[in-house]
C-alpha cells in the first residue's frame, strides 16, 4: 500500500510540473561548430530546447531540406558542406503540449581554393584596330558555381561575375599595337588566381588571298600524275590551302609567317575524262577565297570554248550555253552545271535555268577521232533571298520568335548562327536591338554588338558572339544587319525574352 502511495505522489508532482512548463513559452537554440566552416570540413549542428520533456518532433533542415529528425533532445547532425555559398540552417521543435519553436542560423561557406583556368581566348582570334572584340575565359571551380573574372588592358578594366560558361567579357576598342593583358579569376577574396599575356591589335584586313593556278600540261594521260601549280599571296599571312578534285579532298597544307608561297602539287592519277579542281586558300584572319579549274585525262585537246550570253544572271533567268569550236567531226557535246549533266548530243548550245549560288559551267567536246576539248566558266547567280537564322542563344537558352524564352537576370554570352544559299559576309558585326515593344513598334532600350567568331569553308554559314547583362523585364531582341554578300537583309524578326 505504501508503494502505491509513493507512485501516486510522483505522478502528481510530474503533472503539476508539466502544467507549469506548459504555461511558459519554449525556447530553442541551434548551434554550429565551427561557426565559419569551409568546404569539405566537418560541421557539428546541435539543436537544444529550454524544456525537453514530451518532445514529439525535433528536426534540423538546411536550405529547406530536412537532414535530421527525431523525438528527443539534444539532436545532433554532422554536416559536410561541398559548395562555397550561403546556407540557411533551421532547428524546429514540437512537444505534447502543442508548443512549437524554431531557431535559424545563416552560415556563409567561403571558398578556400582558387579556380582553375582552362583556356583563355580572344574573339575574333585576330582583333583589329577600333573594332569590337571579346575575351573568352574557360574556368572551373569544384567549390563554387559563381566565378568572377577581372581583366585589365592598357588603362581600361572590365569585370564580370556569373555562373555562365565560358565567361565572356567585352573589351574596349583599341588602336593598333601590343598591350599587356592581366586577368584575375576568383571565387572569394582569398581564392583567386591570375595570369597575363600580350594582346596584339592588328590593322584592318579588308582583302582575301589571291590564288593563281595552272597545270603542268594542257592534258594528261591515264598513266601520268596530274601536277597543279599554285601561287598564293596575302597582305597579312597565308594560313592554309586545301585542294579538292571531283569533290574529294586530296591535299591540305598549313603555313606559318609567310605572305606568299608557290607550290607544285601532285594530284595523282585519274581515269579518262574531264575532272574539276577547287583550291581554297585562307589567310591568318580567317578570310578565304575559292579558285576553280578543269583538266582532261586520257586524250589530246580538241578546240572548245564555252560562251554564255549572261555573265551575271538572276535566279530563274534562262542562260544560254554555247560551244565555239574549229572541229568538223564532232561526235558528242556535253554541257555541265557543276557535276550535273544538262545536255548531251550534237547540239552546239543549250539553256539552263539559273539558281542562286556559285556554279561551274563547263562543256566537254569529243571528236570522232577520239580527241577531247573542254572549257569552263565560274559564275555567281545573285541570291534574292536574305540569310536565315539557324540558332540564337542566350547562355544555354534557345530563343524563338513565337514564344517568350525565360532567363534569370544576369550576365550572359550570346551566340547567333546564320546560313545563306550563296554566301554570307566575311567579318563584320551584327547589331541586336533590345526593344520593349515587338517589331515594328520599336522602343529601343539598348543594343548588343556581336562579332563574327567563325565562317564555314563554303562561306554559307557564320557564327557571331557577344555578351551583355540582362535586368528584370520583358524584351524583344531584334537582329539588325543580317545580310549576305548581295546585301539581301533579314528584317522583321523579334525574339521575345522574359528576364526574371
Amino acid at each position: 500500500m505504501k508503494k502505491y502511495f509513493i507512485l501516486l505522489v510522483t505522478v502528481s508532482i510530474l503533472i503539476v510540473s508539466c502544467q507549469q512548463k506548459q504555461s511558459k513559452s519554449i525556447s530553442v537554440s541551434l548551434s554550429v561548430d565551427p561557426s565559419a566552416p569551409t568546404p569539405s570540413s566537418t560541421v557539428t549542428v546541435q539543436l537544444l530546447a529550454s524544456f525537453d520533456v514530451g518532445i514529439t518532433l525535433a528536426k534540423i533542415s538546411i536550405d529547406g531540406q530536412t537532414v535530421k529528425n527525431g523525438d528527443s533532445l539534444p539532436l545532433q547532425y554532422l554536416w559536410t558542406p561541398t559548395k562555397a555559398k550561403t546556407y540557411i540552417l533551421e532547428g524546429y521543435v514540437e512537444n505534447i503540449f502543442g508548443q512549437k519553436a524554431s531557431d535559424q542560423r545563416i552560415i556563409k561557406i567561403s571558398d578556400q581554393t582558387p579556380p582553375e583556368i582552362k583556356k583563355i581566348s580572344v574573339l575574333p582570334s585576330f582583333p583589329e584596330e577600333n573594332s569590337d572584340f571579346y575575351l573568352s575565359v574557360e574556368a572551373q571551380d569544384s567549390e563554387s558555381d559563381v566565378i568572377k573574372v577581372s581583366a585589365k588592358v592598357a588603362d581600361r578594366s572590365v569585370e564580370v561575375q556569373t555562373i555562365d560558361r565560358p565567361i565572356i567579357l567585352k573589351l574596349s576598342d583599341l588602336a593598333q599595337g601590343e598591350y599587356p593583358l592581366n586577368i584575375v579569376v576568383s571565387t572569394s577574396d582569398i581564392a583567386k588566381t591570375s595570369t597575363s599575356t600580350v594582346l596584339h591589335i592588328h590593322p584592318l584586313d579588308t582583302s582575301t588571298p589571291t590564288v593563281e593556278l595552272s597545270f603542268q600540261k594542257d592534258f594528261f594521260s591515264k598513266e601520268e600524275n596530274v601536277i597543279l601549280n599554285l601561287r598564293i599571296e596575302d597582305d597579312t599571312q597565308v594560313a592554309s590551302v586545301q585542294i579538292e578534285c571531283d569533290g574529294v579532298q586530296v591535299y591540305t597544307k598549313n603555313f606559318e609567317k609567310t605572305t606568299s608561297t608557290s607550290l607544285s602539287v601532285n594530284l595523282g592519277k585519274y581515269d579518262q575524262g574531264y575532272h574539276s579542281v577547287n583550291v581554297m586558300a585562307k589567310d591568318i584572319r580567317g578570310k578565304s577565297v575559292v579558285k576553280s579549274g578543269v583538266f582532261p585525262v586520257g586524250m589530246g585537246r580538241a578546240t572548245a570554248k564555252l560562251i554564255i550570253d549572261n555573265q551575271n544572271p538572276s535566279p530563274a533567268d534562262l542562260v544560254k550555253l554555247s560551244v565555239q569550236t574549229d572541229e568538223t567531226n564532232v561526235k558528242r557535246i556535253t554541257f555541265y552545271v557543276d557535276d550535273l549533266k544538262i545536255s548531251e548530243g550534237t547540239a552546239f548550245d543549250c539553256f539552263w535555268k539559273a539558281v542562286s549560288g556559285r556554279h561551274l559551267l563547263s562543256v566537254f567536246l569529243e571528236t570522232l577521232d577520239g580527241r577531247v576539248g573542254t572549257d569552263a566558266i565560274q559564275i555567281d547567280v545573285q541570291d534574292n533571298r536574305p540569310p536565315r537564322i539557324e540558332s540564337f542563344t542566350i547562355g544555354s537558352a534557345e530563343l524563338k520568335t513565337d514564344r517568350f524564352t525565360s532567363i534569370f537576370a544576369g550576365y550572359y554570352g550570346i551566340r547567333l548562327t546564320i546560313r545563306d544559299d550563296t554566301a554570307v559576309k566575311q567579318g563584320g558585326t551584327i547589331t541586336i536591338i533590345l526593344s520593349s515593344q515587338p517589331f515594328p513598334r520599336l522602343n529601343p532600350v539598348g543594343t548588343i554588338i556581336l562579332v563574327q567568331e567563325s565562317l564555314s569553308d563554303d562561306l554559307k554559314s557564320a557564327s557571331y558572339v557577344g555578351a551583355t547583362s540582362f535586368t528584370q523585364g520583358r524584351f524583344y531582341l531584334i537582329p539588325n544587319g543580317v545580310t549576305d554578300i548581295y546585301e539581301n537583309q533579314l528584317n522583321n524578326l523579334s525574339f521575345p525574352v522574359e528576364v526574371r
